[in-house]
């Protein structure tokens, strides 16, 4: 079950979105609640890694999945919480694609916050997919390339 699910039409294409979200230690350009993240590998399933939050909390996370340049799932664990992260998109036309991200929460005691936390991750992801949106776009205003013609991304590894 997901718990909160976000979307996002982005005037972008995919390898530009790719790129962003494959570059763990830029997080902080998009994601305004986290103030750095890290990987302990490439970005592929089963690497390890952290983000600290703006609030100081840090939150170790793992990478579930990744589907190049089509999705990836990270879960990670915040007090007594696992969370679940998934993002995935969807091209539409070769400079536009809809993002989605979509957050679950579970745990033993979960249920007690589970409302309030919802609320916040609602408008942590929204922020951050505005600004996920914002940062893509301009970066596909200054490329100077027609979307149909830019180069595949290749992994990036942190």
């Amino acid at each position: 079950m997901n718990d909160v699910t976000v979307k996002r039409i982005v005037k972008s294409p995919p390898a530009l979105i790719w790129n962003i979200w494959s570059d763990f230690p830029q997080a902080p350009l998009w994601d305004t609640d986290v103030r750095r993240c890290e990987l302990d590998g490439p970005f592929q399933a089963g690497t390890l890694g952290k983000c600290v939050l703006k609030n100081g909390l840090q939150m170790p996370l793992k990478l579930e999945g990744v589907e190049f340049q089509e999705s990836y799932r990270n879960s990670a664990r915040l007090l007594w919480m696992h969370l679940e992260f998934d993002h995935r998109m969807r091209r539409l036309s070769p400079g536009e694609t809809q993002v989605i991200h979509t957050a679950s929460i579970t745990g033993p005691l979960s249920f007690l916050y589970r409302g309030l936390v919802r609320k916040a991750l609602a408008a942590a992801m929204t922020t951050a997919l505005d600004n996920l949106a914002a940062l893509a776009e301009r970066r596909a205003d200054t490329s100077g390339t027609p979307a149909s013609e830019k180069p595949q991304s290749h992994l990036h590894l942190v």
